[in-house]
């Protein structure tokens, strides 16, 4: 959506080691040097089998040699600057991030085993976003249940194959 008025109109793309200096990204911040492999999503990723898009977000990332307890990162991004819409950006990007994490453990690609990181992010605005907030709550009761963790960042660091910092 950034560049949606750009003559060159971009989507999701990977940049290792060194991010654009033109756009605002979501840096996945690596000091570990952990080989990180991503997917990235579009339109034609996820469909239903009368061939419409399904909702997805809009990557996933993971440890390139994962085990059976490793870390999986889901990613959306808003890039929206105004905090007027951030509750509707925020929830459309939870949802999102919920309706892939959930095609992922549907189809056994994940297991309750790996920690799935939903993050939602709004890269033209500081943290802690305003007019929005997940009560601790939810929080708590989505790690306990489903080993989700999901927050409201603009960066993230992974630590080793089994934990990110959010």
């Amino acid at each position: 959506k950034q560049t949606r008025n750009s003559a060159v109109k971009r989507s999701v793309e990977f940049f290792s080691p060194t991010p654009p200096s033109n756009i605002n990204s979501f840096p996945i911040l690596n000091p570990s040097k952990i080989d990180v492999d991503g997917i990235e999503f579009d339109n034609n990723s996820f469909v239903w089998q009368n061939g419409q898009a399904k909702t997805q977000c809009e990557a996933v990332c993971f440890p390139s040699k994962a085990k059976a307890n490793s870390w999986i990162l889901f990613c959306e991004l808003k890039y929206s600057s105004s905090t007027f819409f951030n509750e509707i950006n925020l929830r459309k990007a939870i949802k999102q991030l919920y309706k892939t994490r959930y095609y992922y453990y549907q189809n056994n690609i994940i297991t309750y085993k790996n920690t799935s990181y939903l993050i939602a992010s709004l890269p033209l605005q500081s943290e802690p976003f305003s007019g929005f907030a997940i009560p601790a709550s939810m929080l708590v009761k989505l790690k306990r249940t489903k080993n989700i963790i999901l927050r409201l960042k603009n960066k993230v660091e992974i630590v080793d194959d089994e934990i990110i910092l959010v």
